[in-house]
């Protein structure tokens, strides 16, 4: 099974990115009760999915946002 590193919202370079392909990989078997995937294809566009509906995604992204920046609960 694989493991899921936390991120860690820290400068790593220019440009870089993590695989995205493997990002979804590893999240495979992690019993989430709920799950979000946010992302922006490659002509820009932001691409939302998941199992929860729209207001409990929304309640998930401000959970996500407040730990980002303020790196709290």
């Amino acid at each position: 099974m694989s493991n899921v590193v936390k991120l860690e919202p820290v400068e790593i370079g220019e440009s870089f990115r993590f695989d995205p392909d493997q990002v979804l990989e590893d999240a495979k078997g992690q019993a989430f009760t709920s799950l979000a995937i946010l992302g922006t294809t490659d002509d820009g566009e932001i691409w939302i999915t998941g199992n929860a509906n729209a207001g409990e995604i929304l309640v998930m992204m401000e959970m996500a946002k407040r730990k980002l920046v303020f790196g709290e609960d």
